[in-house]
This record gives structure tokens, C-alpha cells and sequence, in this order.
């Protein structure tokens, strides 16, 4: 415990001398700004914000957790940033993080062996460790050109979740092109994946994304998303990264099939944002697979609820000073993921990296309420969250569909290759509701330190489980990333 505490208050007062012009980017930050389609996940928003030259900041977060259990613990890292005039921009970050965790957050390292958004974990008795580096190079080629790679992870959407590309799991290596001309915006993003379902042996994959952004009117955008994710290696064949998939131009459907049994899985969707004045309605839709060819008149066993027509979708509205009232946020959304959605029939090409989703921490074969109010008050903020799902989970020995990272061809019900009568929520009825209330307060304008206080509300009920957690936490932090725990 002494060392915890020394190394909190070395940061604590280091952070007061260094600390100028850093930029926390917790994921309010995000919600509130009224920025619409591919968002980038920048180490603390140092490559957006209005400063030129260089910053530098210490990283830093402890915590004290009490209430079902008693446990600390802490991180320490640095950030570095340069915007200036020049074409050339960067961010790094590296932040190294060790304690101990709620009773669930452990139970989930312990079978993923990863932290939740962030790294790989290393476990010594009751404690964890790990380390998370971050870097992004950005350089404006020309007025519609720009290209930046580096190590992190993006976002699409304007929400809470995103069930086309999401900041839930570990960053990861990119290169990225963004071309901008009128009212158009397209990137393309680059990236490779790792599998580590089985701890010892990581495999490799690799990714192409495509995103096409439309602002149709000044209050109306629209986005076409596409993806293909496939396996580096298939047996003794090394495959690489497949020239054909670095077709810049959008649409893959077509180069898939040409592919024959090379094929990878490929995933479609489409994200709109419609604002007026301070309230904004936004959406997702993402298609996976959906096989036409079996219709009634085509197979004399159809039925409804074929196994390989995955699709999710997202709606929600959010607003900055609803009604006027001053310092107000609020925000409600609603996610569904049909079963299997995000899986594939070789569990090695599923939308997954680092044993973490790509899109929604849940996987599949869920339903989602989200609401947030949130309220500022000069140095004071305090938000309420909820978290709201109805999923079907899975008993010993079958797949209903939640788990993303089981073949979708092992598929329940009739226990056969070709699975009929899957309907959201099948298998074993769960509800999870996760509440949290926070209070914190910036101790510096310059440089968002925070202190802050919070209560946690764990509840999941089935006829497997009933569970019931409830944790308060105390702590101060000044930490860049994102990670999510209510799942």
C-alpha cells in the first residue's frame, strides 16, 4: 500500500509543475462535441485542439475501491505531443497501470487475459500489470490529402457505442488516408489484428476499412461503411496482407467473390447524423450477412430466423443544454446485435482483437439501453450512467449466438450447419443493469487533473446467476483512454 501512495503523491505534485495545455479525452468529451463520422481516438486530443508546438504531460491515476472489496490501484506514464505550423503533427503516450480490480473486472482478466479497451495483462498472485503505448504521425500531403499512421484506435459514430468500428478494444497498428473534397470525406484505414484466444500462441490478421462521409445538408450527414477482416496465415500458407484488398475504392463484395475460397469477412453498414440547433439524432445500421438465396420457394426446410442473416443497429439522440437549461448533457440511445452478427465461420476472421470486440463490448444476440445526464457546474461535474441489456447467454455446450468468437456455423437449435428459428435473445434470458454515479472536480483549468468520486452498480439476473456488486471508488487520474467495464 506505501508504494501506491508515494507514487501518487510524486505524480500529484509533478503534474502541478509540468502539465500545460494537456487535453483529457474522456469519452464525454467526445459525446459533446458536435462532430459527426470517423473519429479518431488521439492521445488526449493534443492533434485537435488550438495549441501550437510542443506539450508535454505526466499521466497518472490512483484509485481506492471499497465496498464488496477493498483494493487500490494506480498509473503512471507520459504524453507528448507536437501540432504546429509545418505539415507534420504527432502524438505519443505510454502509461503503465498495476493493482488490483472489481471482483468482475478480474474474473474478465483472468479469462481474457487482457484489461478492458487497453493491453495484454501480465498476473502475479491477486494483482495485474500492464502497458499501453500509443503513438500517431500525421502529415497534410495537400489541401485534400492527408496520411497518418501510427498505433491507437478510431471510432465511428457520434454515440456512446459504436456497432461499426469502436474504441472497446486494444489499439492497434494503422495506416490511414483521408482524401477531402467539397462536401465529401472518404478514408481509408489500414490495419492489422491479433488473436490471442489461445494465450500462447498469437496469430496474426489483418483489415481494410472503407468510409465514405456525405454531408447532404449543412444539419444532415451520412456515412457508408465497409470492412473485411481475414487471417494472415491458412495452414502453411502465408497469405499477408492480400494486394487486393488494398483497392482504395469502396465496395469489396465484388474483389470477395473473385477470391473464390480466400474469401474473408466482410462487413457493410451505414451511420447518419441529423442536427437542429443543440439536440442531435444520430444512427448506425451494419449488415453482416444476409443470405437471400434461402427463401421459402428455394428450401423446403426454411423457416424464419436463418443463422446467417446478422444484422445490428443503433439509434439515439443526445443534446447539449436541453431546453435550455445551462451546463445540461443528456443523451439516450438503444443497440441491437442479431445473433452470430460480427462472427465467422472461421473463428480466426471474427471482428475481434486482442480477445476484445471491434464494435460492441456485449458481442451479439443482445438489446441496449443507454442513458446519460450529465451536469456542470464551473470546476464540478456530475454525471448519472445507466446501462440497460437483455441478452441471451449461453449454458455448457452450446451457442446461442452471443459469443462472437465461436464459428457461426456451430450455430444452436437444430444443431446442424444450416440453423433456422434464431430470434434476439434465445438462450438463456439475462438482464444486466450497470449504474454508475460520479462526481469529480478539475483541480487545475491548465492542466485536467481531476479528483473524483464514485458509486457502482452491478446487477445481472438469470435463471444461471444472480448477481449483485456494488462498489464505491475515490481517486484522481488524468489518464487518455477509454475503458469500458459495463458489460
Amino acid at each position: 500500500m506505501k508504494r501506491p501512495i508515494s507514487i501518487f503523491i510524486f505524480l500529484f505534485f509533478t503534474t502541478f509543475l509540468l502539465a500545460q495545455h494537456s487535453s483529457s479525452l474522456f469519452y464525454g468529451s467526445r459525446l459533446k462535441a458536435n462532430t459527426t463520422s470517423f473519429l479518431p481516438i488521439l492521445s488526449g486530443g493534443e492533434l485537435q485542439n488550438n495549441f501550437l508546438g510542443f506539450t508535454v504531460s505526466p499521466l497518472i491515476s490512483y484509485a481506492h475501491s471499497f465496498g464488496e472489496s477493498e483494493f487500490d490501484y494506480y498509473s503512471y506514464g507520459l504524453s507528448l505531443a507536437y501540432k504546429g505550423d509545418s505539415k507534420l503533427s504527432f502524438s505519443f503516450d505510454y502509461e503503465k497501470l498495476q493493482g488490483q480490480q472489481t471482483t468482475f473486472i478480474n474474473d474478465y482478466l483472468e479469462e481474457f487475459n487482457v484489461f478492458p479497451s487497453r493491453g495484454e495483462v501480465k498476473i502475479v498472485g491477486d494483482k495485474y500489470s500492464f502497458q499501453d503505448f500509443n503513438y500517431r504521425i500525421a502529415y497534410n500531403i495537400s489541401k485534400h490529402f492527408d496520411v497518418e499512421f501510427g498505433q491507437s484506435k478510431h471510432f465511428i459514430g457520434s454515440g456512446y457505442r459504436s456497432l461499426l468500428l469502436s474504441d472497446n478494444s486494444s489499439n492497434y497498428p494503422f495506416l490511414r488516408f483521408t482524401t477531402s473534397f467539397w462536401k465529401v470525406k472518404y478514408t481509408n484505414l489500414y490495419t492489422t489484428f491479433s488473436d490471442i484466444w489461445d494465450f500462447q500462441n498469437q496469430k496474426k490478421k489483418h483489415a481494410t476499412f472503407h468510409y465514405l462521409d456525405l454531408q447532404l445538408f449543412d444539419n444532415l450527414s451520412l456515412g457508408i461503411f465497409e470492412s473485411v477482416i481475414w487471417q494472415a496465415k491458412v495452414g502453411d500458407y502465408n497469405r499477408g496482407y492480400e494486394l487486393a484488398y488494398l483497392n482504395p475504392i469502396i465496395f469489396y463484395r465484388p474483389v470477395e467473390f473473385s477470391m473464390g475460397s480466400n474469401k474473408g469477412n466482410a462487413l457493410m453498414g451505414a451511420n447518419f447524423i441529423f442536427s437542429l440547433k443543440q439536440y442531435i439524432l444520430y444512427g448506425q445500421i451494419l449488415l453482416d450477412d444476409l443470405n437471400i438465396s434461402r427463401q421459402k420457394e428455394r428450401d423446403e426446410n426454411y423457416s424464419g430466423g436463418f443463422f446467417q442473416n446478422k444484422f445490428a443497429y443503433q439509434i439515439g439522440a443526445k443534446a447539449n443544454e436541453p431546453l435550455n437549461l445551462k451546463n445540461v448533457f443528456v443523451l439516450a440511445e438503444y443497440n441491437q446485435v442479431q445473433p452470430y452478427t460480427y462472427a465467422h465461420k472461421i473463428p480466426m476472421q471474427n471482428y475481434t482483437h486482442l480477445n476484445q470486440a471491434l464494435a460492441h463490448p456485449l458481442g451479439a444476440n443482445f438489446k441496449e439501453w443507454i442513458g446519460i445526464l450529465s451536469y456542470d457546474y464551473q470546476k464540478w461535474n456530475i454525471e448519472l450512467k445507466w446501462n440497460h441489456a437483455i441478452y441471451g447467454e449461453d449454458s455448457s455446450g452450446t451457442h446461442f449466438g452471443k459469443n462472437i468468437f465461436l464459428s457461426d456455423f456451430e450455430a444452436e437449435n437444430d444443431g446442424q450447419q444450416y440453423s433456422y428459428g434464431n430470434f434476439n435473445g434465445q438462450g438463456v434470458k439475462t438482464t444486466q443493469d450497470y449504474i454508475t454515479a460520479t462526481i469529480s472536480r478539475k483541480i487545475r483549468e491548465e492542466s485536467n487533473i481531476y479528483l473524483y468520486g464514485q458509486i457502482i452498480s452491478r446487477q445481472i439476473i438469470s435463471d444461471l446467476q444472480d448477481v449483485n456488486h456494488l462498489y464505491f471508488q475515490i481517486g484522481i487520474k488524468t489518464n487518455l483512454h477509454n475503458s469500458y467495464f459495463d458489460f
